[in-house]
């Protein structure tokens, strides 16, 4: 998909982990602030960690999801009322963020999300694998590798740092020496930290659950949980540091899996470039450290990518369908099937209008394009179906084919420039559009402009030429069937 120029922007901003409410919320305003001093922006706002009204949002990836998390918006003034582009806008604001100590902080393409792109970043490589903390080592490694691939910003990962957690790595033999299971050793690590139903208080119809649990200031450290008493089935009680050990670690905020293998992801946005000259650099950086994958680990590149592969892949096979049921319909109008085929070499003349017309203007190869293509497909045929009409009709009275062609040409210039001019005119419009959404209609009309013109241009040389070959190779093989059925029965009857 183009890149959009939506009235909209957002920005997540993810402080590390364990950064309070209030910090973040401090972290926000100055984000607010910034976008306060845009004059092209209107309205600004703000949703801090998780809430009711984003609780949805968050199961699809679009919103904060913890108190470290925000995601900061702002609504833009329409495109005809600002001299400067979204994307302009979003440079300068990124200029002005001051650099925040462990901080992450992503810019949302708003056009892809709403148009589906799915609204992820479009550089998405995915690495697999088993191990978590060597697919965190893999993925900042990439992180660092392809930083200096130009047009990348916004380089993160999915795996960031994870949040401080106590692990209690139990020791079985000690504690069946004691009579403990791990079920048993849990429960009461459990009910010390947070509390066990053990009753409930009823008082006129209703109930009140009555939690027993430890005072907060006797858990407050790990030395404290290492001295938990636990009761043995004997009645002796022991600490929970004679059965166990507790390491201070961190734990992962999410695993992500995709076909049942553990992913990490490296996302980046692009600025300036197209996807498919980035995703080559980025292959091209990657690669030496793809060599030194262990067995079971690989990379794939997702995201905007992988959507394009398949739009491409769909739309193809869409064009192929439309060239064969085109020269179908005009193989049964013409009852031939070699001038059916001379029609169809508008197709390549068109092909050249087509790169022309994108070169020109610093148009990528994108999904509107392709369907311009296909558009376009149906209409570049329409100039050599009149001229090789006309010309067949002049043929079957009397005329030889180069003059047939000649007058052909004199007689059908006129009709063929007046119906490509009127689509071409009819289009310009279109493609000259600067409105909102026109990154999506120019595209397809600039495609549809330049095959036109340049294919009428070339129809009325090349066609002829094409027409006189095929014809002298159709009459080369009709004589030589006949001669190959019949034999020498014509010369034997006289």
């Amino acid at each position: 998909m183009p890149q959009m120029d939506i009235p909209f922007l957002s920005i997540n901003v993810t402080m590390p982990v364990g950064t309070s409410l209030e910090e973040t919320n401090r972290v926000a305003s100055q984000f607010e602030d910034i976008l306060n001093d845009i004059p092209e922006i209107e309205i600004t706002s703000s949703w801090i960690g998780l809430s009711e009204a984003t609780q949805y949002d968050v199961a699809y990836g679009t919103m904060s999801a913890g108190v470290n998390q925000a995601q900061v918006m702002g609504k833009l003034v329409e495109r005809n009322a600002r001299k400067r582009s979204a994307q302009e806008i979003i440079e300068d604001i990124r200029k002005k963020i001051p650099h925040i100590e462990g901080a992450t902080i992503e810019f949302v393409d708003m056009g892809g999300e709403m148009f589906g792109g799915g609204g992820g970043p479009p550089i998405n490589v995915k690495i697999f694998g088993k191990d978590l903390s060597l697919l965190k080592r893999i993925s900042e490694q990439i992180a660092s590798q392809i930083k200096d691939v130009k047009g990348i910003k916004d380089i993160d990962t999915s795996l960031r740092h994870g949040k401080p957690e106590l692990q209690i790595r139990i020791d079985k033999e000690k504690a069946a020496l004691f009579g403990l299971t791990v079920y048993q050793i849990g429960q009461e690590v459990r009910t010390a930290t947070q509390g066990r139903t053990a009753s409930r208080f009823r008082e006129m119809g209703e109930e009140v659950d009555i939690l027993v649990e430890f005072r907060n200031e006797d858990v407050k450290d790990i030395k404290d949980i290492e001295n938990i008493p636990i009761v043995t089935p004997l009645g002796k009680c022991i600490l929970l540091k004679q059965v166990a050990e507790i390491v201070l670690t961190e734990g992962p905020v999410r695993i992500e899996r995709e076909e049942q293998n553990r992913k990490v992801s490296v996302t980046a946005n692009i600025e300036h470039r197209d996807l498919g000259s980035v995703v080559r650099d980025i292959a091209k950086e990657i690669e030496p450290i793809k060599k030194t994958f262990p067995s079971g680990y690989s990379i794939e590149f997702g995201g905007e990518y992988e959507q394009m592969k398949e739009t491409f892949i769909t739309l193809g096979i869409a064009f192929i369908l439309a060239i064969v049921l085109i020269y179908m319909v005009m193989t049964a109008q013409f009852e031939s099937f070699v001038h059916p085929f001379v029609i169809m070499f508008t197709m390549p003349l068109a092909a050249v209008g087509v790169i022309w017309a994108l070169f020109i203007t610093h148009k990528a190869v994108s999904m509107p394009a392709l369907m311009g293509v296909i558009i376009l497909a149906g209409i570049v045929v329409n100039n050599a179906i009149v001229f090789i009409d006309y010309t067949n009709r002049l043929r079957k009275k009397g005329l030889e084919m180069c003059e047939a062609l000649v007058l052909a040409g004199k007689t059908r210039l006129r009709p063929i420039l007046i119906t490509a001019f009127t689509t071409i005119l009819g289009m310009l419009p279109m493609a000259l559009s600067r409105s909102q959404g026109s990154e999506m209609r120019s595209p397809m009309a600039i495609v549809v402009m330049g095959g036109l013109f340049v294919s009428t241009l070339l129809t009325l040389i090349v066609i002829p030429l094409i027409y006189t070959i095929f014809d002298d190779l159709a009459q080369k093989i009709r004589v030589r069937t006949k001669k190959v059925i019949h034999g020498d029965e014509g010369k034997n009857r006289v």
